[in-house]
């Protein structure tokens, strides 16, 4: 597993592919004040989660003023507002924008810079799953225009989702979430196996809350989530510890419908609504559950996903 001990380290060794990280707020202001002084002398824009100012700017008025400071003009303006979805509520203040529009907004506006190195706190935060598909497929175009793009404060699963490397921060380093695909060496459960006879068995998931343990039905659980060394179970929107680990999981939940759609994620296969390509290398499955999750699937898992359900 990939350790780093400073920013610094992280973004001499990664920076070509992209960097996502799960920190805090003030690890977050950490490594902005590193990429400002890293790359002050490239194109750089920055999407803060605490910017404010031009409240009384329209959507539109707003976007107008950045593209006229980065050389752009009014088609570009157009464009960013239909691509982010905002056509509707162009004219709309942006003190009036609820927080997953104004998100759209800054995004928007970072986008018009068409920036070397784009630096965002939370860009994919409280956005439904349209929203998350038009910041992705923006980045991943950007990505093939050679832009760095360097993330914080976002959640693992959705750092996943990202183009380049995830990392958690925790206790001074900066550590790689694993993506490395099963080799056909272990035992896990594999494409071609399925539940055979008709044995009736109890299925039930324990996973803990401060004052007790849950017992949770397969068909309730949405998709199981590994972070930080610990294991999680989502059910309608809300995450709960288990102790059982995720061969233990997968092997118990494969009869019920269940995959192992990435390293860290087994997905219930019959709450997923829609699965997306956004890169070469990304791929996204969106569920039809209380968040409309969005669930990366590793590359090597694509086709075999495909092949089993008969996708």
């Amino acid at each position: 597993m990939k350790e780093y001990d400073s920013v610094e380290s992280l973004l001499a060794a990664e920076e070509s592919r992209g960097i996502h990280i799960e920190c805090s707020t003030a690890v977050s202001e950490q490594v902005r004040e590193v990429v400002r002084q890293r790359y002050g002398q490239r194109r750089c824009a920055f999407m803060l989660c605490d910017e404010l100012g031009f409240e009384r700017e329209s959507v539109r008025s707003y976007l107008m003023m950045f593209a006229r400071i980065a050389g752009r003009g009014r088609a570009a303006v157009e464009k960013a507002i239909a691509h982010f979805g905002l056509v509707e509520h162009a004219k709309r203040k942006l003190q009036d924008c609820p927080k997953a529009e104004r998100t759209l907004v800054d995004i928007a506006r970072v986008s018009l810079a068409e920036p070397e190195v784009c630096f965002c706190e939370r860009p994919l935060f409280d956005l439904g799953a349209q929203a998350r598909r038009a910041v992705l497929t923006w980045m991943a175009e950007r990505v093939e225009h050679g832009t760095i793009f360097i993330t914080t404060a976002e959640p693992l699963r959705e750092a996943l989702l990202m183009p380049g490397s995830a990392f958690w921060y925790e206790d001074g380093r900066f550590i790689a979430a694993e993506v490395a695909e099963d080799d056909g060496s272990d035992d896990a459960v594999k494409m071609g196996d399925v539940f055979l006879g008709d044995e009736v068995r109890v299925c039930k998931i324990p996973a803990k809350t401060e004052s007790a343990t849950l017992l949770l039905d397969p068909k309730d659980i949405d998709f199981v989530e590994s972070m930080n060394k610990a294991n999680y179970v989502s059910v309608r929107g809300n995450l709960y510890q288990t102790t059982l680990t995720m061969d233990d999981l997968e092997n118990e939940l494969v009869r019920f419908g269940f995959f192992r759609c990435h390293r860290s994620y087994i997905v219930n296969v019959q709450k997923v609504s829609k699965v997306e390509r956004y890169t070469r290398n990304s791929f996204n499955l969106t569920l039809n559950d209380a968040c409309e999750s969005s669930i990366p699937l590793a590359k090597g898992r694509a086709d075999e996903l495909r092949v089993k359900f008969g996708w």
